[in-house]
C-alpha cells in the first residue's frame, strides 16, 4: 500500500480494502490531487455494478411442497456484504464532495472572465480566460464577442475553449498561449451540478506554446459527455493539480 498508493483508487471506490488499508488510502487522498480528480471520475462505478447486478437473471430455485425456504449460509454472507457496501459507500460519498471541492481550491489570486455566447452564427460557443496570474493595470481585456483574453508578462497563458453541441455530449476545441514547458496538462469541463469530466490531456514540450521563440499556439480537440448547456466552466489544470487556467460560461 505505501509504495504505490494511486493504485488502491479502485479497491478503495469498490470497498473491498482492509479497515487498516482503507484508513491509509483516506489519509493519502485528503493529499494528493491526481487520486482525488481520479475519485470524482470512479465514485458511481459501484451504482453501475449494482445495476448490472439487478438485471442479471438469478436461476431457478425448485421449492419442495409445503417446506417453508430460509436463507442459507451463502445469502446470508451475501447479504452481510451488501450491508457493509452501504454503509462505506455513504462514507465515501462524503469524502468525494471534499475532494471534489479540494481538487478546485485556487492556489494564490485568480482572475476569471466569463464570456457570453456570441451572437455570431452556428451553434458553437467560443469562450476565453486569462492565466491565474493577475495583469498588470496596462493589461488589455477584451470579451464580448470576440472571446479573448491576454495579459502582459512572459507569464501571461490565454485559453480559448470552443463548445459545439453533439447528440453523444459536446465537442471541445482549445487554443492555448502563453504556455512554458515542460509540463503535462489536462482540460477539465464542470457542469452546473458540480460533475467534473476530463475532455482531453496533453504534453507542452520545453520550447512552450505561444511564447517568444515558439509563437504557434497549442491546440487541441476533445469531447465530453456534458451537454454544452449544462457546462458551467472549464479549467486547465497541471498532473499535480495546479490550476492555470479558469474558463467561465
Amino acid at each position: 500500500m505505501a509504495e504505490s498508493p494511486h493504485t488502491d483508487l479502485a479497491a478503495y471506490v469498490l470497498g473491498v480494502l482492509s479497515e487498516a488499508d482503507n484508513t491509509r488510502f483516506e489519509e493519502h487522498l485528503l493529499d494528493c490531487p491526481h487520486c482525488q480528480l481520479d475519485l470524482v471520475e470512479l465514485h458511481q462505478l459501484p451504482d453501475v455494478l449494482d445495476l448490472v447486478k439487478k438485471n442479471w437473471p438469478e436461476p431457478p430455485v425448485p421449492v419442495t411442497p409445503g417446506r417453508t425456504l430460509a436463507p442459507g449460509p451463502r445469502v446470508l454472507r451475501a447479504l452481510m456484504a451488501e450491508a457493509t457496501v452501504k454503509r462505506k459507500r455513504r462514507r465515501r460519498a462524503g469524502l468525494v464532495a471534499a475532494a471534489a471541492a479540494a481538487a478546485l481550491v485556487v492556489a494564490g489570486p485568480l482572475v476569471t472572465l466569463a464570456v457570453r455566447p456570441a451572437d455570431a452564427a452556428g451553434p458553437a460557443v467560443s469562450l476565453a480566460a486569462p492565466t491565474s496570474v493577475p495583469p498588470s493595470p496596462a493589461s488589455s481585456l477584451s470579451a464580448p464577442g470576440g472571446g479573448t483574453s491576454s495579459g502582459q508578462g512572459a507569464s501571461a497563458l490565454t485559453a480559448r475553449v470552443t463548445v459545439t453541441p453533439r447528440e453523444w455530449g459536446s465537442s471541445v476545441d482549445l487554443d492555448l498561449s502563453g504556455a512554458a514547458g515542460p509540463m503535462n496538462c489536462q482540460l477539465l469541463a464542470i457542469s452546473s451540478a458540480g460533475d467534473i469530466r476530463t475532455v482531453t490531456g496533453w504534453s507542452v514540450p520545453a520550447k512552450g506554446y505561444g511564447i517568444p521563440g515558439s509563437p504557434d499556439p497549442l491546440h487541441v480537440t476533445g469531447g465530453t459527455s456534458l451537454p454544452a448547456d449544462e457546462i458551467t466552466r472549464f479549467e486547465v489544470r497541471s498532473d499535480d493539480g495546479t490550476l492555470l487556467v479558469v474558463v467561465d460560461r
